[in-house]
């Protein structure tokens, strides 16, 4: 929403300016209401009531478990989940996209909470992962059965709470979420091309790159860093080099560039860490690399991709001044360190402006991110 009002007031300052008639403007503004989710403040609240509700329900259920009969524990845990999957398919059939999106995910959330309040009143064997599996294969089962968007979202959430899950030590099949993973979000990415759940494919980006650092930490395995580095610079240069190929393969090219361009960096970040023991000099010559790679991001799609732009920037600013921390701030009192980062931070800002009128020239019509 804040991005559609945020269009429409260039809109209105291009008719202003004449630089648009009145009939393009409002084919424009009509494009944008029509394409437009209309998942707004309304449409968060609405979820985050849910969340709430679902939360209230849980603990009123928990709090009240032992003074129960059993077959009255049961019995609310599927009248909420009734009440939330049935109203939900409900409210979308009257063509509510925002209720009925709040009312799936309140059923989701009762789901999860269900699973461990069964177990737990008949004793059920596993553990929290084991418990985590089955709450996201539930949820995805209900995001093909109802093709609601936001199941996909809550989908690859618990993939991600089950991969945390199964870094307990007592967890059963320990190294399982290795294969499990990448499979679930196999599987999430099927589910968004189906419900055409957009939001899902960031969640699904960030869980496999959290995925291949939980995977290092793990394994202690310094190769799993260079096949992220590899694969990072992969994504990136194929959507830097065969832009239109990609967009129109996977309808994603600037958020596959910019998520590739973001693992590559952070792989670099966690190998200049990993020599934080060894001395300065091959931090130094790490955090060169990190500085050509902010560089090369800039200068290949910087012009074009904001997301990218931005943390080559807030990268190169930091790293820079990480650098001068460890020589020169070593070197020097606190008073001279303060000096030195004051200039530095000055020529950074002269950088980032003159780099900033060179991108703008280059594709001045290009300011959205991805």
């Amino acid at each position: 929403m804040a991005i559609s009002l945020g269009v429409k007031r260039h809109i209105a300052r291009w008719q202003r300016d004449g630089l648009i008639d009145t009939a393009t403007a409002e084919r424009l503004r009509q494009d944008i209401d029509s394409n437009g989710s209309g998942f707004g403040l309304g449409g968060i609240l609405a979820l985050l009531g849910a969340i709430l509700l679902g939360a209230a329900i849980v603990s009123l259920v928990a709090a009240n478990w032992e003074a129960m009969p059993r077959l009255v524990r049961v019995g609310l845990i599927a009248a909420t989940l009734f009440i939330g999957y049935i109203g939900g398919a409900w409210r979308e059939s009257r063509g509510d996209k925002v209720f009925s999106q709040a009312l799936y995910l309140m059923a989701a959330l009762t789901f999860g909470a269900g699973i461990a309040l069964v177990g737990q009143m008949y004793h059920l064997s596993g553990d929290a992962s084991d418990a985590a599996l089955l709450w996201v294969a539930g949820t995805m089962v209900a995001a093909l059965l109802l093709r609601a968007p936001v199941l996909v979202s809550a989908s690859a959430a618990i993939t991600g709470f089950y991969l945390f899950c199964s870094l307990e030590p007592a967890s059963s099949g320990r190294l399982s979420y290795l294969w499990l993973v990448p499979i679930l979000a196999l599987i999430c990415a099927g589910l968004v091309w189906y419900t055409k759940g957009r939001a899902a494919r960031h969640l699904i980006a960030i869980l496999l790159i959290t995925y291949v650092f939980v995977v290092r930490f793990d394994l202690d395995h310094p190769g799993i860093l260079w096949m992220a580095a590899i694969l990072g610079a992969a994504l990136f240069l194929v959507d830097a080099l065969r832009t239109r190929l990609v967009q129109e393969v996977t309808g994603w090219s600037e958020a596959i560039g910019a998520y590739g361009f973001v693992m590559l960096l952070l792989a670099l970040i966690f190998f200049q860490f990993d020599e934080f023991s060894e001395g300065v000099t091959n931090q130094v010559i790490i955090g060169f690399a990190i500085l050509g790679c902010s560089i090369a991001g800039l200068a290949l799609s910087g012009y074009r991709n904001l997301t990218v732009r931005w943390v080559a920037y807030t990268v190169f600013s930091l790293e820079v001044l990480y650098l001068a921390f460890q020589t020169i701030g070593t070197m020097i009192g606190t008073a001279g360190f303060f000096l030195s980062a004051g200039i530095l931070v000055l020529l950074l800002a002269a950088f980032v402006i003159r780099m900033e009128r060179r991108l703008q020239k280059k594709n001045p019509k290009k300011e959205v991110t991805a």
